[in-house]
């Protein structure tokens, strides 16, 4: 089947004026299957939501290991939300996304640079998979180069997930990325503006997903793994099918781990600011959001080591909690932002 991989950077070219009411919203991850079917999403309207977290072991780093389990739980899931043979946009995994800025020869016109790209695989463009699909946008352009940004996904996860929708009678239809959709909402809800450096932080169960967006574009990406036991993670089940989160093994531990990464975070800030831009121009401002419990502690913590503002995206349009963030941004692809 074919996968349509819409990368649209510019927020002011997101998506259609018209909502294709068929089409719903699913992200599968290491650990949930998430759904969402918006009502009017420029109006954050939800006529449906429902989740299920998996056993773990199913999806391991965004690679199916148990495919028949994970596709049985599935198939559950599109019968009880009564989604079967409705259009699909889901999440490329994003342990196996790369995006990063390359340059190209100046005197390459637009269709010529995609068969550039493919000829310097494996010599200046290095891909931690063998089989890529990618996209790019053209940032910048002088005397002698194109600066283009790179995106760049493994064509047999994509197709795996792509086949594993179709076969539980789903239709497959754009796959995206999880910080383009969450950058959406942000947007959506004015957090940003066009001259912000903005560092936004997902914080899931098994990893963080960290995105970097200046003039509405994402300059840098980074996952970074998360070391937690997931049975001691309790999901409290609410009557409309969302659940609460909640860690039930040593507090401790949790922010012990959490001050590790923000170490890492650190690194990563500085590098932005004196390796990328020379010195000149840093992170002006951060925003947290996903699924962790402990968003309030992290916001504290970057509050006391930064001297710029750190917000958590909070909705207060919609009844959803924060696990629903990336999929209502995902929601928002064929909606006119501006």
């Amino acid at each position: 089947m074919l996968i349509l991989w819409v990368i649209e950077v510019y927020l002011m070219k997101f998506g259609l004026s018209l909502f294709n009411k068929k089409r719903i919203n699913l992200i599968i991850q290491d650990h949930v299957i998430r759904y969402i079917d918006m009502k009017q999403p420029e109006q954050l309207d939800v006529k449906s939501s429902g989740e299920r977290y998996l056993p773990e072991g199913l999806i391991q780093d965004g690679v199916i290991t148990d495919r028949e389990t994970l596709l049985n739980i599935l198939e559950e899931c599109v019968e009880d939300w009564g989604i079967k043979g409705r259009e699909v946009q889901f999440l490329i995994p994003d342990s196996k996304l790369v995006i990063r800025k390359h340059q190209v020869p100046n005197n390459l016109n637009n269709e010529e640079i995609k068969g550039y790209l493919y000829m310097e695989l494996g010599s200046t463009i290095h891909l931690p998979f063998e089989d890529p699909v990618f996209e790019y946008v053209l940032l910048e352009t002088n005397e002698e180069n194109k600066e283009i940004l790179l995106f760049a996904a493994s064509e047999q996860m994509v197709s795996e997930y792509s086949s594993l929708l179709s076969q539980a009678k789903l239709k497959p239809v754009v796959a995206d990325v999880s910080c383009l959709s969450l950058y959406r909402l942000i947007f959506m809800n004015r957090l940003v503006s066009v001259e912000d450096h903005a560092l936004c932080l997902q914080f899931e169960i098994p990893a963080i997903q960290l995105s970097i967006f200046h003039h509405h574009k994402p300059y840098f990406f980074n996952h970074l793994k998360l070391e937690t036991d997931f049975k001691s993670w309790n999901f409290n089940q609410y009557n409309s099918g969302v659940q609460h989160i909640r860690w039930e093994g040593d507090p401790g531990y949790v922010h012990g781990l959490i001050e590790d990464k923000l170490v890492e975070i650190d690194r990563i800030i500085n590098y932005y600011k004196f390796t990328i831009n020379h010195g000149r121009q840093g992170i002006t401002k951060v925003i947290l959001s996903g699924e962790l419990p402990e968003l309030h502690y992290i916001q504290e913590r970057m509050q006391q080591k930064l001297d710029i503002p750190v917000l958590i995206l909070n909705l207060s349009d919609t009844q959803l909690p924060q696990q629903f963030d990336v999929v209502l941004g995902l929601g928002l692809k064929e909606v006119q932002l501006c």
